[in-house]
């Protein structure tokens, strides 16, 4: 999630733990300690594909925070808490808990949390929830707010009531996911497509998903209105073009990406250069995470060190996304992507 979005989380988690002991100075330290796992973003790795993949690696893995809260957690009460006000305990508690409840928050998002580093399973993206969402940001801002302004119980219910409801909508997207999941099969079902796996990706408050599906070499791409009809459905074909990766596919930085983001991937040629694409981020048209892998050189295909492509974002596109929101029947925009043939599916 966003960081005005986990600033809030800490600092209402570490209020509802021991707020009533060290009052209102547990926003502020539960703000502090909200930012923590974020920091990872300051070390410096090989290339653009490493930074990408491991961003949200060790700093979020439940081993690791679970861990190192203990030290954390020590270190605080020393500086914070000389009184003794709090117990060591419920230190540990306070500490764990606001790190752990980060790495959860964002394993909702579409991204990929490596929750159980340094063990090689996939990063959690469970996608019910947009990176951000005033429905989930709100509450916790009026409850902090509320909590900072009114000391004693009535701030510790107010700040609790904010914490319930934000928790509340992001178990509601669960289910509005699934019923966004429903529709898309049903749809696939109804134009005779079978896929291999499909994924059903968030925008803001739960009303307008994008779906990418594989099948085969391909992936599909629709957008699903909860408010429209299942026939407003219509998919677009991407070719993944993965065969252009000829001796590439060995290529380190290849394999971690795929791996990262479970094979939704496809590679186009741009000029001379070989690029791949997240497809889970951003859409087909307008992807967000895009990165150099090589480069033709004559006869010669070329790695190096691979570098990150910048977004190309077309405000039309933008534009329709909005009315599409709002409900508005609107066919999606004709993209067209460099090094790509995207073709409706009849």
């Amino acid at each position: 999630m966003d960081s005005l979005t986990q600033m809030a989380l800490g600092g209402a988690v570490a209020h509802a733990v021991i707020g009533r002991r060290i009052g209102r100075s547990a926003i502020v330290l539960g703000i502090a300690l909200g930012t923590l796992p974020d920091l990872d973003v300051l070390v410096r790795y090989a290339d653009a594909i490493d930074s990408f993949t491991r961003h949200r690696g060790f700093s979020h893995s439940l081993f690791v925070l679970s861990l190192a809260s203990l030290p954390i957690s020590v270190l605080l009460r020393r500086l914070l808490d000389r009184d003794e006000r709090a117990s060591g305990g419920l230190w540990l508690l306070t500490t764990w808990s606001v790190l752990i409840t980060h790495a959860l928050l964002d394993s909702f998002t579409s991204y990929g949390t490596q929750l159980f580093w340094p063990l090689p399973v996939p990063p959690v993206g469970i996608a019910s929830i947009f990176i951000i969402d005033p429905l989930y940001t709100l509450p916790l801002l009026i409850g902090l707010l509320l909590a900072w302004r009114w000391r004693g119980r009535r701030g510790r219910r107010a700040n609790a009531i904010g914490l319930v409801l934000a928790q509340v909508w992001l178990l509601s997207t669960l289910l509005l996911q699934n019923a966004a999941r429903s529709e898309a099969v049903a749809a696939l079902r109804d134009q005779s497509l079978e896929v291999q796996s499909i994924r059903v990706l968030p925008f803001p408050m739960g009303v307008l998903w994008r779906v990418v599906a594989i099948d085969g070499d391909d992936v599909l791409e629709a957008w699903l209105s909860l408010i429209d009809d299942r026939e407003q459905v219509r998919f677009v074909r991407i070719p993944r073009d993965l065969d252009r990766l000829g001796e590439l596919a060995d290529y380190p930085p290849v394999q971690r990406l795929r791996w990262f983001t479970q094979d939704f991937v496809s590679v186009r040629r741009i000029g001379d250069v070989v690029v791949m694409t997240d497809l889970r981020i951003g859409t087909a048209a307008q992807p967000i995470f895009s990165f150099d892998v090589a480069q033709h050189s004559g006869a010669l295909l070329e790695s190096g060190l691979t570098r990150a492509r910048q977004p190309d974002i077309a405000l039309d596109d933008m534009l329709w996304l909005l009315r599409a929101f709002t409900g508005a029947r609107v066919e999606p925009p004709s993209a067209s992507v460099p090094g790509r043939r995207l073709d409706p599916v009849r």
